[in-house]
Parts: structure tokens; C-alpha cells; sequence
């Protein structure tokens, strides 16, 4: 995928057995790459777990990658190794990718689904996959979205969250495990400025700057001091002044007002930043990572962008967790993984990890970034 008008690049790495990198080829890529053969001006990417979406700035979508449900959204089961466009998809303006299912958020406040649907992820009311996208009924003045492994959240205008999908886990957060084939409100939740759905539970981030989290918590992703199951939210402890957050399959990330890192959840291969030999039951602050400006996390490995460390320095990633052929982690925290090839005027605009892929959208500092 070439840089847009405006020098914008895509880069892609990992495994690549589906097709997830988009480069026109199944084998893996240990460092990024350059992704190719389209013109459209990508502004934002998401990752599910074999598959890729980008939004373009004409509210367009792209997909590649897994395609046995129809996530890609072409109105095929054929995996692609190259970008395809979403069918009858515009006006997009946010997108996110679970297990098999795709979700994009409208500019009039409305969402679409397409791909798996055997727990009702499309939110539809139906239990058959969809190959193009379709709406989900009754869901209105939604201002930010996110997929789990199964299930899906919404966040409404009036800071309350909607769900639905696999719920197995209580990940719904309803105070039931019944599976939601249309949406349902979270219960007990407060005042929601942001939302992220891991394997199977989900994290809210409150407007007060504390985070609530339900589903399962057997490797204690929900930050709570317990391995208990919880089917309606409860507060991580020991961590406030949180400004985003973001779920990976059995762990979360929490950056702070202080540009800090707090992590929880799974630890054994290192998605903590810690080594894989500390089991910690609550957030702890993932070492030597300062000034973080995004973050993503994917299914055992996460990746942070920090501000310049110095003036006219360039911004840093850092990436820690498993490697995508399994190996394991090469060091106990967090290492440099250089996108912006050390150019101080580029950075990283979009971030998305998957089950063993990342993929970064990296362009020239924006205007309110100079």
C-alpha cells in the first residue's frame, strides 16, 4: 500500500499465513513492511485476529486477510493477501476487528457488522454469518466502538455502553451468560469515556479516570485482586488517572496522566512487560516505559509509541510479549522497534496488533503536533 498524498504509509508485520499483511504473500514477515497496490489515503487501522481493516478519509474500508466468515466483507469466504473493499460500506469513521467479525462505526451514529455470527456478534438478531455488512437495529448515537474475541461494545452519547455477542464469560457485562443476539445495556457502569474488549471480558474507562472491567478473570485481567468471574463491572484496583486503555486477549493496558503504563492479566509471556516469571494479581506499572503516547495490545504482545526523548528526537516504539512464531519473549520488557525509520517529522497515527500481526499507519506529524 503506497503513502498517500500526504507521505502516509502503511507497514505490516508478523505471521501471514492468511494473508494478514497484505502484501500479496502467505509468508511471515519478522519486520515491518511496506504494504502496496492501492492510492487510497488510509487514516486508521484495526486488527482482529487473522485479518486487517483500514478506514481511508473518504469513509471507505479495506480489508484483508481471514475471510472463512465473511470478515473481510467483499460478499466472499476467500481469503485475500491484498486489500479488497468492504461492499456498500460509507460514511465510516471508526472501525474495529474481534475473533472473526468486523464492526464499523457511521458518521450518523449508527454501526454495521459483518463476518462470524454464531453467538450473534453482528448484533442483528440473527445466528447466520454475513458476508456484507448489515446494520445493527436500534443502536443510535454511538460515538465509539469495540470488539472482543465474540462479542461487541458500543459506547453511547450519553456515556452508557451497549453489548452483545458471545457472553459465556459475563463478558456482556448484563449480569447474565446468555448470549445477546441485539444489544444490551452494562449494568452498573457509570459515566464511560472509552471502551476495549479483550478475549472474553471488557474494560470501560470512567470519566473520573478509574477503569471497570467484567467477564472472566482467570489469569485476573480484570484488575480486581481475585480470579472470580464477574458478569457486571467491578473496579480494577490501584489504578486511576487513567487517559486510554486497551484490551488484548487476556491482559489490558492502561496509559496515565503522566504518560505512565499500567498493566494486568496473563503474564506468561511477558505481556506485562515483567518476564514471564512474575505472576502479578493486579496492575503493576510495565518498567522503563515513559511519555507514551498510544498504545495497542494484541494476543500475547503489545506495542507502545513515547514522545521524543530529547529535542528534535525522534518518537520511539516499543514492543514486548511473544514473537509470532511462538518463541519466547526475547527479553523480560520492553525493546525499540523503529517505524518512523528515525525521522522526528513522522510518527505513528494508528496501531492494531492481532493474534500474531501488528499493523501501523505511520505519516508526517500533524499540524497540531508541531
Amino acid at each position: 500500500m503506497t503513502g498517500g498524498s500526504d507521505g502516509r504509509a502503511v507497514l505490516a508485520w508478523g505471521a501471514n499465513h492468511c494473508g494478514q499483511l497484505g502484501d500479496g504473500t502467505r509468508g511471515e514477515r519478522p519486520s515491518p513492511v511496506t504494504l502496496r497496490g492501492t492510492g487510497d489515503d488510509v487514516v486508521a487501522v484495526a486488527a482482529g485476529s487473522h485479518h486487517t481493516l483500514a478506514l481511508t478519509r473518504h469513509g471507505t474500508v479495506l480489508a484483508w486477510g481471514a475471510n472463512h466468515y465473511g470478515q473481510l466483507g467483499d460478499g466472499t469466504r476467500e481469503d485475500r493477501h491484498r486489500p479488497v473493499a468492504v461492499r456498500g460500506l460509507t460514511g465510516v469513521t471508526a472501525l474495529a476487528a474481534g475473533g472473526g467479525h468486523s464492526v464499523a462505526l457511521l458518521r450518523d451514529g449508527t454501526v454495521r457488522t459483518w463476518g462470524a455470527n454464531d453467538w450473534g456478534q453482528t448484533g442483528d438478531g440473527t445466528r447466520h454469518d454475513h458476508h456484507v455488512p448489515v446494520p445493527v437495529p436500534g443502536l443510535h448515537g454511538v460515538v465509539a466502538i469495540a470488539a472482543g474475541g465474540g462479542h461487541n461494545l458500543a459506547l453511547l452519547d450519553d456515556g452508557t455502553v451497549r453489548t452483545w455477542g458471545s457472553n459465556n464469560r459475563g463478558q456482556l457485562g448484563d449480569g447474565s451468560k446468555d448470549e445477546r443476539r441485539t444489544p444490551v445495556a452494562v449494568r452498573d457502569l457509570g459515566d464511560v469515556t472509552a471502551i476495549s474488549g479483550g478475549g472474553y471480558f471488557s474494560v470501560a474507562l470512567l470519566r473520573d479516570g478509574t477503569v471497570r472491567a467484567w467477564g472472566t478473570n482467570h489469569w485476573c485481567q480484570l484488575g480486581d485482586g481475585t480470579n472470580e468471574e464477574r458478569p457486571t463491572p467491578v473496579p480494577v484496583r490501584a489504578v486511576d488517572g487513567v487517559t486510554s486503555l486497551r484490551a488484548g486477549w487476556h491482559h489490558t493496558l492502561a496509559v496515565l496522566e503522566d504518560g505512565t503504563l499500567r498493566a494486568w492479566g496473563n503474564n506468561h509471556c511477558g505481556q506485562l512487560g515483567l518476564g514471564p516469571d512474575h505472576d502479578p494479581t493486579g496492575p503493576v506499572a510495565v518498567p522503563g516505559v515513559r511519555h507514551v503516547e498510544r498504545v495497542t495490545a494484541g494476543y500475547r504482545h503489545n506495542l507502545a509509541v513515547v514522545a521524543p526523548q530529547g529535542p528534535g528526537g525522534p518518537r520511539q516504539c516499543l514492543v514486548w510479549g511473544l514473537t509470532p512464531d511462538d518463541r519466547p519473549p526475547a527479553t523480560s520488557g520492553p525493546v525499540p522497534l523503529d517505524l518512523t525509520g528515525g525521522h522526528p517529522a513522522r510518527r505513528v497515527h494508528s496501531l492494531a496488533a492481532g493474534w500474531a500481526h501488528t499493523v501501523a499507519l505511520v505519516g508526517p506529524l500533524d499540524q497540531g503536533d508541531l
